[in-house]
């Protein structure tokens, strides 16, 4: 992409031959330079940019061009229907599959229906574009007999036949020749003006106007956009180029603009803008280029016409008219500081001064041959002495702009009695300054304050009473949500009550209702890069900004010229999974299937002008939290859950407002079937079973357990009993505990074998199974089946029970019953007792 910009140097000609002769001592009248500088002020401009290959077009060899209901262009090329949405450009053709018996992509002609389709010409034959589906169709039978009739509604013109002409947003008239040649028709004279171009074409073909005023140009190879514009601002004429630091209206109609490399100061009669002339050291104005000796920072007039001008590093400067044309011009130099960056007169007559090294200092009388100037008694000298700028209220409140914070004071008639509060920026709290290098603080029309800061954007002062201890501060840079730069060098209020703020290369307007509007090199009709004078306006309603290579003059009205309000499409969508589709622009609602939870959105706000300036947000509903995200048009959304949405755009014009329409997209994401309702409910219900089958699980166990142990007590019982009893009494288990004859046969095998051998410290697991006739685990899987014991448990269980009967009924000690019950070692025998019953032998004899 290549841009071609024409842009006039008349004005700067007009100065430089209207300085040459005031050097030789001619003078213009007045009502030339009036009506030079209102016509350039206007002058209609163009800037042509060129797309080709090299930006994504398909081909070279284009054929038509015409602009959809939605706002995109479309562009028939020789492969295929090219679409462009002021960010890139993308081609579609048939696919192979899709029923479609176009043979060839190369587009002879295309034609915008008001069904929304696109009839294209195929060499000799003719297809349907549906722009809704973005798809290729055959033609109906029907559709086949009004081919000629649906060729009438072209949208463009040949520039081969005749030159094109339109009418831009700004209602100048245009007409473009077949042959490159571009004119306008001037609105004061009613002739047309050529405007020259620095490009040059091969061989123009079909043009046509987009619904915001640019022209669409083809060419052999290129496609051609014509952006018109008028001159919003013109530079006054400074030369040799330099830094503007001082900007300043007397009360005479003059302005004076001083500069600083130079060290010049110019004065001008503001009703014309003409140059009175140089003001120099001898205090006369020079015709001639003069310089004045000292860079001028500040400037301020008393009362009695008295002139003050404050230089960096050479003091003060006080210019009494002397009667004539001149000044009587006393220097001071003999002052707290040197450089100074503001002069202030307060309402009792004395002079401030804000030095940038020694902080701020006054004199109470002004008049005098020799001023003593002071700094008041409290001034903090120890954080405060980089001072920049001061505001005295109406309210007698003095504010300074410090490089350390803002410092406030109440006016005294003794200024030893003023007390000074600095507020600063404060890490834990929100409401204080944005950043503590302060710039500039003013006062707009509605007696607001504001302080813009180095770094931090405007700050307003939300207080009713300035001279409050603490200081509240609402950062307007919040607004604007990074559209305009938090360096503001200096500020000045507006005449609709709102604020213009300067920063380094950009202009934002605040109007009274607190909407933001940024204007840059395009509203500005430059690239323009500003100095720290602040902004003059002067008597003829007209503005004026310091730039650091001279100045320039516009309006209020130019300034405030509303921006194409552009619409917002939907351009593409790529969807987890799937390929992307580009078939957005009428879509209203999507869905996404259960697999599909990972979705980005395409869109545009189609402003073909400065699509480079437009800024987006966007937020899902139902979360309110809008998401700025600069100059990128699209938005990722990440795991999205099942449910019904709401993603909505929003998006500034050129000049950074907010504007109102807001796109809206319904997604609908379906769920899988664990996340449907059924789904639910049949994890429910599997939940409940599973948590019943737990639950029937343990409690099957703890009765099989409680069986078992009933079971191992009921024969363990038996081995404490008579002999005569065992013979009368036999085990009766419940039904459920019953065992077949042949087990509980088993059982007593092994229980005979168990009372016969309790005190045989030798018997084993297979003299056990010996004895129960069958195998070592046949005998394991028997005791743990019914007993819930292993072998070797069943005999220590047997040998604890009966050391209890003994220890109870019987008069042998310990060791004794350790023998008798088949332990080998009492000590052993004692902690497997007390491991069982919890009490040691002899405890549990003496309890007995």
């Amino acid at each position: 992409m290549r841009n071609f910009v024409r842009k006039s140097g008349l004005f700067s000609q007009n100065v430089y031959i209207c300085s040459r002769m005031m050097q030789k001592r001619h003078v213009l009248t007045l009502f030339f330079w009036w009506l030079t500088g209102l016509f350039l002020l206007a002058q209609p401009l163009c800037s042509v940019t060129r797309y080709d290959e090299d930006d994504g077009l398909p081909s070279s060899h284009l054929t038509q061009l015409l602009q959809d209901d939605t706002g995109m262009m479309w562009f028939a090329t020789w492969n295929g229907l090219c679409r462009y949405d002021g960010y890139e450009f993308r081609t579609f053709k048939p696919q192979v599959g899709d029923g479609c018996h176009m043979t060839t992509d190369r587009l002879r002609n295309i034609v915008l229906l008001p069904s929304r389709q696109i009839l294209c010409q195929v060499d000799e034959e003719y297809y349907m574009f549906d722009l809704t589906s973005y798809r290729f169709r055959d033609l109906t039978n029907g559709e086949l007999g009004r081919v000629e009739e649906m060729m009438r509604h072209r949208q463009s013109r040949s520039l081969q036949r005749k030159p094109y002409t339109w009418t831009d947003s700004y209602q100048t008239q245009w007409t473009l020749y077949g042959d490159g040649r571009l004119t306008y028709r001037d609105s004061r004279s009613g002739q047309e003006v050529a405007c020259p171009l620095a490009v040059t074409f091969n061989e123009l073909t079909f043009a046509m106007a987009d619904s915001q005023g640019n022209l669409w140009v083809l060419d052999y190879g290129s496609v051609y956009k014509f952006c018109t514009d008028v001159r919003r601002t013109q530079r006054l004429a400074i030369s040799p180029q330099a830094e503007v630091r001082c900007l300043y209206g007397d009360r005479e109609g003059r302005y004076w603009v001083a500069t600083k490399g130079d060290e010049v100061v110019r004065v001008y009669r503001t009703a014309d803008h003409q140059l009175l002339g140089y003001l120099g050291s001898d205090g006369r104005l020079h015709t001639g280029y003069t310089s004045f000796g000292a860079p001028v920072y500040s400037m301020c007039q008393t009362q009695n016409g008295t002139l003050w001008l404050g230089a960096k590093q050479k003091g003060l400067y006080r210019l009494t008219p002397d009667g004539g044309q001149g000044f009587r011009i006393d220097h001071f130099n003999d002052i707290p500081h040197q450089d100074i960056y503001h002069l202030a007169v307060d309402s009792r007559g004395r002079l401030w001064v804000a030095s940038l090294g020694g902080g701020v200092f006054m004199t109470e009388r002004p008049q005098e041959a020799q001023p003593v100037f002071k700094a008041p008694r409290n001034y903090p000298k120890k954080t405060c002495l980089r001072a920049r700028y001061m505001l005295l209220t109406r309210d007698n409140i003095l504010l300074v702009a410090t490089g350390n914070g803002l410092l406030v004071s109440q006016m005294e008639a003794d200024v030893d009695d003023m007390s000074f509060l600095l507020h600063q920026r404060e890490p834990e709290r929100k409401q204080s300054l944005s950043c503590s290098a302060t710039m500039d603080v003013v006062e707009d029309r509605q007696h607001r304050f504001f302080v813009s800061t180095e770094s931090g954007g405007v700050n307003m002062i939300e207080n009713q009473q300035l001279t409050d201890s603490v200081l509240s501060f609402r950062h307007l840079r919040d607004q604007y949500h990074g559209q305009s730069n938090d360096v503001v060098q200096s500020m000045a209020p507006n005449d609709d009550g709102g604020l213009i703020a300067v920063g380094s290369h950009l202009i934002t307007l605040f109007d009274s209702s607190g909407q933001v509007r940024v204007l840059n090199d395009r509203n500005l009709s430059g690239n323009y890069r500003f100095s720290e004078a602040h902004p003059l306006r002067l008597s003829d309603g007209r503005w004026l900004f310091g730039l650091t290579d001279g100045a320039f003059i516009t309006t209020a009205a130019q300034m405030e010229q509303q921006a194409f309000v552009p619409p917002l499409v939907w351009t593409g969508i790529s969807i987890q999974g799937t390929a992307d589709q580009w078939a957005m622009a009428y879509a209203d609602t999507i869905t996404l299937k259960p697999a599909e939870r990972n979705v980005t959105v395409h869109f545009a706000a189609l402003d073909y002008s400065a699509s480079q300036h437009i800024s987006y947000a966007f937020r899902l509903l139902p979360y309110e939290e809008w998401n700025y995200q600069g100059h990128a048009h699209t938005a990722t959304l990440l795991d999205l859950e099942p449910g019904e949405y709401q993603l909505q755009i929003r998006a500034t014009n050129a000049d950074g407002q907010w504007t109102d329409p807001v796109r809206s997209l319904t997604i609908i994401v379906e769920p899988t079937f664990w996340e449907s309702a059924l789904g639910r409910l049949l994890m429910l219900l599997l939940a409940a079973a599973v948590m019943t089958l737990v639950i029937y699980t343990l409690v099957y166990i703890r009765r099989i357990r409680r069986k078992q142990h009933e079971t191992l007590e009921l024969y363990l019982a038996l081995l404490n009993k008579p002999a005569v009893a065992k013979e009368s009494v036999q085990p009766e288990p419940s039904s459920a505990q019953q065992a077949r004859t042949e087990e509980d046969a088993m059982l007593k095998r092994i229980m005979r074998y168990v009372e016969e051998n309790i005190s045989n410290s030798d018997a084993n697991v297979g003299d056990m199974a010996a004895a129960a006739a069958t195998s070592r685990s046949g005998l394991q899987r028997k005791l743990r089946q019914t007993m819930g014991v292993t072998p070797q448990d069943l005999m220590h269980e047997a040998r604890i029970k009966r050391a209890c009967q003994l220890l109870r009924q019987s008069d042998k000690n310990i060791s004794e019953v350790a023998y008798a019950c088949g332990f080998t070692d009492p000590k052993y025998f004692s902690r497997s007792f007390k491991k069982s019953t919890g009490l040691s032998p002899t405890d549990y004899k003496n309890t007995s």
